[in-house]
């Protein structure tokens, strides 16, 4: 067989980047290059694909960021106003929680404090009455826990940083 009738094995499309040319490699020239092989059909198909996943930016908080606040009223009148009120609202049902939460301590440690000195009262009567053998215990009982209720108050107010 001569070279004539041998067939010739043609270059692959892949060509190794030299190193002179790899500084001018970028992933923009690279996308070019990719979407212009790409039949039409794929290209619409690729560009679907980029649509869809798009990013998505997120915020936290009850009010967005002024730029996409603006564009509220655009989509829906009074839509900022309306969002604002919705802000407005639950920060006073948050005040208003930790408001009843803080009467509800109080109340708490009221009681508790009347409870022990109920039990101090009580001893000291008993004692007066002669009932020594119950006094000591209620009274010291009432004593203990007032100390432990002012202590877990005391506790308390430190990690409130009051």
């Amino acid at each position: 067989m001569t070279s004539k009738n041998k067939p010739q094995r043609q270059a692959s499309p892949r060509k190794e980047i030299q190193p002179e040319m790899q500084a001018e490699a970028s992933p923009e020239k690279d996308l070019v290059k990719l979407v212009s092989n790409l039949s039409d059909e794929k290209r619409l198909e690729l560009i679907n694909v980029l649509q869809v996943s798009r990013v998505q930016t997120t915020f936290s908080g009850p009010l967005p960021p002024p730029e996409d606040f603006k564009r509220y009223n655009e989509v829906l009148p009074n839509a900022a106003d309306r969002i604002l009120s919705m802000a407005e609202n639950e920060q006073k049902i948050r005040s208003d929680g930790q408001t009843k939460m803080l009467a509800n301590d109080r109340k708490r440690i009221n009681g508790s404090i009347g409870i022990g000195a109920s039990m101090i009262a009580v001893a000291g009567l008993a004692t007066w009455l002669g009932y020594a053998h119950i006094a000591l215990p209620l009274g010291l009982a009432g004593v203990v826990h007032s100390l432990i209720r002012l202590v877990l108050v005391w506790l308390g107010r430190q990690q409130n940083g009051n």
